[in-house]
């Protein structure tokens, strides 16, 4: 088993409350028995020291040719958000691995496959999306309102997970948070844009909007402060928000995001985020094509 920084679930469920379990990776790498037993009870866990310097220096060589290729503000797969009276703005990206090549390099070269995918306990693996957030310093009313990212998805499983890997120091006054055993509900609940001057396109009216789990007492919610190069790790099901950045630093972290075997196509009726549906898929189906590209496979 790896070293788990808290007692393994199994033993101490309650020591979980109010912090997401942590794990360090074992050599494969692979995520280890803890590891997968906390992010099937509570739906995310935290792995410590899952990138080192050499791949987050690829990723910044990345953002740095983001930022110099300066890509439409109304792309749908560039959304920036600045809102009155902050100063500074909220931006995040998705598909990146596509045009620039140090995305691509940290999807296909780095370890991530085997080590997240190992949490899925999964025949075959595939590549959903990566996915940028950058909120920089001052952008205080920049919250991440609390959904379920996959309400956003065009699939059908429970086998996807999103994999997000801190550029920064984030100390947990600006960390993400997240309701424990949120995933296991079977709820679906409805689409808000991180943007809240828009709408996605035919949106799903007749799923509920989420809970204000801000205002509930009840809810078990977990956050934690992590270093460049940890990962939060978490069910596509599991309902999370995140506040605004307050600190006088940016606030940056890349996402990526895998498919297990029990994954199908569903021809979601509104526009889906991250916009795109792959190629030739059919409803039910598996999703590998161009833009879902299998990774793994045994």
């Amino acid at each position: 088993m790896g070293r788990a920084l808290i007692a393994p679930v199994d033993k101490n469920i309650s020591a979980t409350r109010g912090t997401v379990a942590s794990f360090r990776p074992e050599p494969g790498p692979k995520a280890g028995g803890d590891a997968i037993a906390a992010y099937k009870h509570d739906g995310v866990i935290c792995l410590r020291g899952a990138f080192e310097r050499d791949w987050l220096d690829v990723i910044e060589a990345g953002i740095k040719l983001f930022y110099a290729e300066e890509p439409a503000r109304e792309s749908a797969k560039n959304v920036v958000v600045e809102r009155e009276g902050d100063d500074g703005s909220f931006r995040y990206a998705t598909m990146m691995w596509k045009t620039l090549e140090p995305f691509r390099r940290v999807i296909f070269e780095s370890h991530a496959p085997d080590l997240f995918g190992s949490l899925l306990e999964t025949r075959q693996l595939n590549l959903y999306y990566d996915f940028l957030l950058i909120k920089q310093p001052g952008c205080r009313s920049a919250v991440t309102p609390w959904h379920q990212d996959h309400s956003y998805y065009c699939l059908n499983g429970t086998k996807i997970i999103n994999c997000w890997i801190a550029l920064d120091t984030i100390p947990t006054e600006t960390a993400l948070r997240f309701v424990q055993g949120s995933h296991l509900g079977g709820q679906i609940y409805r689409t808000v844009h991180f943007d809240p001057s828009k709408q996605y396109a035919g949106t799903m009216t007749e799923r509920p909007l989420p809970p204000d789990f801000d205002n509930d007492p009840e809810a078990e919610i977990l956050s934690c402060a992590m270093e460049p190069g940890d990962a939060l790790v978490w069910n596509s099901r599991t309902i999370h928000s995140a506040p605004g950045n307050r600190l006088n630093r940016r606030r940056a972290a890349l996402s990526l995001n895998f498919a297990g075997d029990d994954v199908t196509y569903f021809g979601i009726p509104q526009e889906p985020d991250p916009p795109v549906r792959g190629e030739g898929l059919v409803e039910g189906d598996p999703i590998t094509c161009e833009t879902f590209p299998l990774l793994r496979s045994s």
